[in-house]
């Protein structure tokens, strides 16, 4: 059977997923993994026809890879990508826009619960033998019935304002470019970004990676929200300046925040994060569970056999159409 070979690179790639993804790949496909991606070969990524990544690619990259034809990412950010480069290559690159926008949004949910009724305060302390129901009782809150702002609504911020439904939250949102004609139908009504944060009891970060959206949350926003309030982060670490969010934090201008992502990843050994009480962590893991393997695979390959015969990919998922494309795959014995 003729083949297509397949880098699958980056952390989502362990061996229990690459079981799953080795499932349901199209018998085409001829798959390498590379779950660290400094473990990817000169060799293997000069022989790629098709990149399937989480991982960074840069220009060099895509320089010593003369037949890589198409980048689809695992996920829908691809801020670390050179788009500008892979379009002078005449590389397409593509995203699974919309796979896992529910997972997302529910780790969202679980974080703000987890952090109002401090959840991981009080497992500790049963672990270590303390009863300590006063202690949680004056810093623990409901989410039943609070204000939620969302900032960025795409898929995953849709998904949430669904989710919440049965929290009878009163739901705000932002988003550059305005109000959805169809946001009554999602549970949110538009305002602009400081009326969220200055309305919000809990503020959830939805917002793609980038420079238009980099320490977009600072000092000054801090400032902006409740007394009180509670910022989640399941997007991007870049999006808040994260030593300014530690001292709101630390001097109790916050009641808490629930973080999936960080400025540096994996979060440093010396960061005072580790050591706040008002504060859940959780190892940028709000997509990452069995259930959505297969999904976003088929997506993803679902696009990558569009592309071989020539269809169009999925309009929402298209990044980068070069006007000049490199010559059409060969497709190996």
């Amino acid at each position: 059977m003729n083949r297509v070979r397949v880098a699958c690179v980056g952390f989502v790639f362990d061996s229990a997923a690459e079981a799953v993804i080795r499932q349901v790949a199209p018998k085409i496909f001829d798959l390498t993994f590379a779950e660290q991606p400094e473990r990817l070969t000169a060799e293997a990524l000069a022989a790629s026809d098709m990149l399937l990544t989480v991982a960074p690619l840069t220009d060099a990259m895509m320089h010593a890879a003369p037949r890589l034809r198409l980048i689809q990412k695992w996920g829908s950010g691809y801020e670390k990508i050179d788009v500008a480069a892979a379009g002078r290559h005449g590389i397409a690159v593509a995203i699974t826009s919309g796979a896992n926008a529910d997972t997302v949004a529910e780790h969202a949910v679980a974080l703000m619960l987890a952090v109002m009724r401090r959840v991981t305060l009080a497992d500790r302390a049963v672990r270590e033998g303390r009863w300590i129901p006063a202690e949680l009782r004056p810093i623990s809150r409901k989410l039943f019935g609070k204000t939620v702002g969302i900032v960025g609504f795409g898929n995953i911020g849709q998904a949430l304002a669904r989710q919440l439904r049965g929290f009878s939250t009163s739901n705000l949102y932002f988003k550059r470019g305005g109000r959805l004609a169809n946001e009554a139908t999602l549970n949110a009504t538009f305002v602009d970004l400081p009326e969220l944060l200055a309305r919000s009891d809990v503020v959830s970060l939805h917002c793609p990676g980038g420079a238009e959206n980099r320490r977009m949350i600072g000092r000054a926003e801090l400032a902006q929200m409740k007394p009180g309030a509670y910022l989640i982060n399941t997007a991007r670490g870049e999006l808040v300046v994260e030593e300014e969010l530690i001292e709101a934090l630390q001097h109790g201008r916050l009641g808490g925040a629930g973080l999936d992502v960080y400025a540096v990843e994996p979060l440093p050994p010396g960061s005072p994060l580790r050591g706040l009480d008002n504060v859940v962590l959780t190892p940028h893991s709000a997509g990452s569970h069995m259930d959505d393997i297969a999904l976003m695979a088929n997506h993803a390959f679902e696009n990558m056999l569009a592309f071989l015969e020539g269809k169009p990919i999925r309009a929402a998922d298209v990044i980068v159409a070069p006007e000049r494309p490199r010559a059409a795959i060969e497709v190996r014995p």
